[in-house]
């Protein structure tokens, strides 16, 4: 491979490390918000239900199921998105390791230049890349999913929450006075 190719080779791995660390953060900040809607959704699931169980309407029952749907969902999402959180394992290029290497390699040459070595720096130094870019890549791949399966279970409690408040609302103003 040509030192212009190795170079540019060198930076797209590189660069595709420093996206990998980028998008983590980018997650982190998603999974926060998703936490904060998922902590919103389940007070307002319990305080329909509270508002709801002293009605003694047939709607109201209906409000207070529909929001146990909502609070439950909410709960599993937030459990999700939990787990996602806690997702941080994350490597880094282990520069300071690959620059003693080097240098004993050259030590090595220098010390014994008709000995053979199998081992190119230039190499090594990019399989080093790729192995951090790659394993960071299915540290973001495990955190996205746990974050989907977390939005997936807070967008479906958000129609029970609605149907809920909306039936105990009806229940409050068409109970007997």
């Amino acid at each position: 491979m040509t030192e212009d190719a190795e170079v540019r080779l060198f930076e797209v791995v590189k660069n595709q490390d420093v996206i990998m660390h980028n998008l983590s953060a980018e997650m982190s900040v998603k999974t926060s918000l998703y936490l904060v809607f998922s902590a919103f959704s389940f007070s307002a699931s319990i305080q329909v239900i509270n508002f709801a169980k002293d009605i003694a309407m047939p709607c109201a029952k209906t409000a207070i199921v529909s929001c146990g749907i909502s609070a439950a969902m909410s709960l599993l999402g937030g459990v999700f998105l939990l787990i996602a959180a806690m997702i941080r394992r994350y490597n880094t290029f282990p520069s300071h390791k690959m620059a003693e290497w080097i240098v004993s390699l050259r030590q090595f040459r220098e010390t014994y230049p008709k000995q053979a070595t199998s081992r190119d720096p230039a190499t090594e130094v990019l399989n080093a890349l790729v192995k951090t870019a790659e394993h960071n890549k299915t540290e973001n791949e495990a955190k996205a999913d746990w974050i989907e399966r977390g939005a997936y279970c807070l967008f479906a409690s958000v129609p029970f929450l609605a149907v809920g408040g909306a039936l105990a609302l009806l229940a409050f103003f068409s109970r007997p006075f």
